[in-house]
């Protein structure tokens, strides 16, 4: 080299970036540590493009559902703009040992502020997310009562498109809260675009200019790092976070569960309903506790960090480049994970607990025969209480109380009464069957099993019971709904028998105190207790035929034919009145006398599966589905009756 050009040389700094001052201990984990980053990012933004793809807005809730799609576009973006500018200023660096790249050095400081503005952005969404889980938690039903698209039907919403830019378009006032966190976002970290600068350097023993990466002073300053970088950032992008999404997810975690507690309290559901309920309450716990673990372990190191800057300097500057280096990886590493838990998490974790609940049931149904039997046991215990409690009046105030709840089954008696007395009504209740009545009482019954859902055949010898002719109905040639009335051993039972009728309805008053004097006219009605009657002896033979061991198949069929003949006949029964239907029934066992507290539990589940099965097996016979070959969910539904 000339003299001249060692003269030139002397007033440039040397670079001091060479990586033979690296321990071989750092260069190796410096670059392992560049080799998983690059996998990391790489994994990290295509999930995150691939979610931002198959976001669909319109599937989501008109209201918060569009705000909670967009806070999760908005983090997805902002992780894939952290993991881009994570790619080059550290993995392509430690992957391919480019820290002497003049290129790299370049655009390194403008990568660093991106990768600020990013982790603050990103961060402040998962704050955001976690408000709207804690929104939905605690107030499912607030919503714009005056918004257009709540008004509009859901179903016919729907597309099945994906994100595009006709639906920012359309919901683009739900852009306003992402829109003004990426700016104050961006306002925060303007001064980390000047924390690190490029000085020009001699590079030995190549001799060569090149560029070098430097502090500037602005970092450098105490001021500066005990305001901004510790206190400032402390609580708006580490610590404060930290603290404000543990807090709050907590408080959803606790409301979740209070939720589904008095759901459990107010409604005795099936024991697939409850489930559901449970895995949902599983799946946002655990996504909680998940996303609030993850959160707190890779991003509390850098506070860390700062704080260790801030009391002692760099310390030991060897040490501290190792936890630098980890701080970054873990806030990487965060960041590609966050579209994984929120839209993958839950689906998985779902298919895993129904996996499970399946398990559970098939394992209740294979339970020891004594065990069923005793659930068969407290099941005919309970309903023999419950017709002693009612004066044989059960299916009555079952009766009376889905005609309450829903109105327009009455319908049906309002037909039969422009009809005339020759033409009983439809039922407006579960499934008719046959009944046999002592013919002393008109209320006393005895269960009886039959070949056919179509005859009915004496089983007796005792001579006070008498043959009772089919009850199914039948239409007759005027194309009205007709009934056999039963033989109930008075001259004047039956339809267009005022004595017996009125009977029936004193009765009915003094077993149902808190009755409503408009529905008295109702009470009145012969098929009302004719119905009422065939909802009784429809359980009880049901229950009957379990504890005489009867085909779980026939159990089902015979349900399953009942619902199909509904069906034919054109009765429909709605939501609510399958609701009061249960719900009726359980409040009236749930009004015996029990020997002890396990007992009423066991009785009142044993009721709960066991109406849930009339229930779907009657919806099962009204949708068509008359062979158990039809489905594959249902091969044992007799035994979930017994097994719960």
């Amino acid at each position: 080299m000339s003299g001249t050009t060692v003269l030139a040389l002397r007033n440039y700094t040397l670079c001091t970036d060479s990586e033979d001052k690296w321990s071989p201990t750092y260069a190796a984990f410096n670059q392992i540590l560049g080799c998983a980053t690059v996998f990391v990012v790489i994994f990290g933004v295509l999930f995150n493009i691939n979610a931002i793809r198959n976001i669909h807005l319109s599937n989501f809730d008109k209201n918060r559902g569009v705000v909670l799609a967009v806070s999760i576009l908005a983090l997805a973006v902002w992780d894939t703009i952290l993991l881009g500018s994570a790619f080059f200023y550290y993995g392509v660096k430690g992957a391919f040992k480019l820290h002497r790249n003049n290129g790299i050095n370049l655009i390194t400081p403008f990568f660093h502020g991106c990768l600020q503005v990013a982790n603050t952005a990103s961060t402040w969404c998962v704050i955001f997310i976690t408000i709207q889980r804690y929104m939905a938690t605690r107030d499912p039903f607030r919503t714009t009562r005056h918004s257009r698209i709540i008004a509009q039907s859901f179903r016919g919403e729907r597309r099945k498109t994906s994100f595009s830019l006709i639906y920012c378009f359309v919901y683009r006032r739900y852009f306003k809260v992402p829109l003004i966190i990426s700016i104050v976002a961006i306002l925060v970290n303007l001064t980390a675009f000047f924390e690190i600068t490029t000085k020009i350097c001699l590079r030995m023993p190549e001799g060569k200019m090149g560029y070098m990466l430097a502090i500037t002073w602005l970092r450098l300053n105490h001021t500066y790092k005990l305001v901004y970088k510790l206190i400032f950032r402390m609580i708006v992008t580490s610590c404060g976070p930290n603290i404000f999404i543990f807090t709050i997810t907590g408080i959803t975690i606790f409301f979740l569960k209070g939720s589904n507690r008095n759901r459990r309290q107010l409604f005795q559901m099936s024991d697939s309903l409850l489930d559901r309920y449970s895995s949902k309450e599983t799946t946002q716990t655990t996504i909680s506790i998940l996303l609030v673990t993850k959160f707190l372990l890779l991003r509390s190191l850098s506070f860390f960090l700062d704080l260790m800057e801030l009391i002692s300097g760099f310390g030991n500057l060897h040490d501290y480049i190792y936890a630098m280096d980890v701080s970054n990886f873990c806030v990487i590493l965060n960041s590609a994970t966050n579209s994984l838990i929120f839209m993958c998490a839950n689906s998985w974790l779902q298919n895993k607990l129904t996996a499970r609940n399946t398990m559970k049931r098939r394992k209740q149904l294979c339970i020891e025969s004594l065990q069923s039997l005793h659930r068969v046991n407290l099941l005919f215990k309970s309903y023999k209480k419950a017709l002693f409690m009612t004066n044989h009046q059960l299916g009555v105030r079952v009766l009376y109380s889905m005609l309450i709840k829903s109105p327009s089954l009455a319908v049906f008696f309002n037909q039969s009464t422009e009809v005339g007395s020759d033409t009983p009504p439809p039922p407006a209740g579960p499934p008719p069957t046959p009944a046999a009545y002592d013919g002393k009482t008109p209320n006393a019954t005895r269960f009886r099993h039959f070949v056919k859902a179509e005859t009915v055949e004496e089983e007796s010898s005792d001579s006070e019971l008498c043959h009772v002719s089919p009850v199914i109905m039948v239409p007759n040639v005027n194309g009205h709904i007709r009934s056999s009335c039963p033989i109930t051993g008075s001259e004047n039972a039956g339809h267009g028998c005022p004595g017996a009728v009125n009977a029936r309805t004193a009765e009915v008053v003094a077993a149902m105190p808190h009755i409503k004097k408009r529905s008295l006219d109702l009470l009145g009605n012969s098929a009302f207790h004719t119905i009422g009657d065939r909802i009784m002896t429809f359980m009880g033979e049901l229950i009957d035929a379990m504890r005489m061991a009867k085909p779980d198949h026939d159990i089902i069929m015979r349900i399953r034919n009942t619902g199909a003949h509904h069906h034919k006949l054109g009765i429909t029964f709605t939501s609510s009145a399958w609701k009061e239907f249960k719900a009726s029934t359980i409040s009236i066992i749930e009004e015996c006398e029990f020997a002890n507290e396990i007992e009423r539990k066991e009785t009142l589940d044993a009721w709960n599966s066991f109406l849930s099965v009339i229930i779907r097996e009657m919806k099962m016979g009204i949708c068509g589905v008359t062979s158990i070959n039809h489905t594959n969910s249902y091969h044992n539904a007799a035994a979930s009756i017994i097994s719960g």
